[in-house]
């Protein structure tokens, strides 16, 4: 799906070990993954829980990234998929709610670019799927998600709407807020428990740079959970190369973009492609233990 991604030196903080990424560029980046432009609300007809109206006022298309939390409205909610907003467009875009305990609120909502967790996105594909459950099983679906959201909030005391937001909030056990990223770095793979657990990678260092925190903030929260040693560099390279093994199996839009997925009985991967390039990428290994019993 991508080829020469380089993998770096792996740096452990608790259960988790983050290894840098490099892969070539391709071109100048033509789009953005700041949420600044963005206009978001709920549905015209009415707030719907799996569905916000997105629209771009900005003069760059926006990357909506999987996992992305949009706060306020009637809930708090997270993308579902990656979505690319074309300049002055506006769509519906598929959502989930990570707020169980509310219904009600303003019709708008915003976004700092924080993510949900690898587990909690996680739940809104099939195993070793690729994609998203089948039609007709969004309540199954979003019953995952609100376990996996309880899961996490349920330690916590104060969080009457059992929100993924306001756990966020509280931080983490392991800080990586000061994780500093290397010359040209594009991605990070994140080990949990001594195994690759996840990994994104971007077009550009400066993309990573608006999402890197974001990125290991929700990883460490799932890694909380998990007891073990750092995760050996010779699990992240074996990860990495049977993702770029992988031949994509079906394409799909995403908005003015589209979205390549593939998958493995190791890998699980999502590459969005954009002006004739791959923009973001998503690898998560299906077989890790948190992700494979869930």
């Amino acid at each position: 799906m991508i080829e020469n991604i380089h993998v770096g030196r792996g740096v452990t903080r608790g259960s988790m070990t983050v290894f840098p990424l490099w892969a070539p560029r391709t071109g100048p980046s033509t789009h953005t993954v700041s949420p600044r432009t963005l206009d978001v609300s709920e549905s015209e007809g009415g707030p719907q829980v799996d569905t916000l109206l997105m629209g771009n006022h900005g003069d760059k298309p926006v990357l909506v990234l999987e996992g992305q939390l949009f706060e306020g409205g009637w809930q708090h909610r997270m993308a579902t998929r990656p979505v690319m907003i074309g300049v002055h467009h506006q769509v519906p875009v598929e959502v989930a709610c990570v707020e169980q305990g509310r219904w009600e609120g303003e019709r708008t909502q915003r976004s700092a670019g924080r993510r949900a967790t690898p587990w909690v996105r996680e739940s809104v594909r099939s195993p070793f799927g690729g994609g998203l459950l089948g039609d007709g099983l969004f309540g199954d679906v979003q019953g995952e998600v609100w376990r996996r959201v309880a899961h996490h909030t349920a330690d916590r005391p104060g969080n009457e709407t059992t929100s993924l937001v306001t756990r966020l909030d509280a931080g983490t056990v392991t800080d990586w807020s000061d994780y500093q990223l290397l010359p040209g770095q594009a991605g990070v793979l994140m080990g949990v428990g001594g195994q690759p657990y996840a990994a994104e990678l971007f077009d550009s260092s400066r993309h990573l740079t608006r999402q890197v925190r974001a990125i290991l903030e929700a990883a460490a929260l799932d890694a909380e959970k998990v007891a073990g040693p750092s995760t050996p560099s010779r699990r992240a390279h074996r990860f990495v190369d049977r993702f770029m093994a992988l031949e994509v199996q079906e394409r799909r839009p995403a908005g003015v973009a589209e979205e390549h997925l593939a998958c493995s009985a190791w890998v699980d991967a999502s590459v969005v492609h954009h002006a004739g390039r791959p923009v973001h990428t998503r690898m998560t290994n299906v077989r890790h233990p948190m992700l494979a019993t869930a």
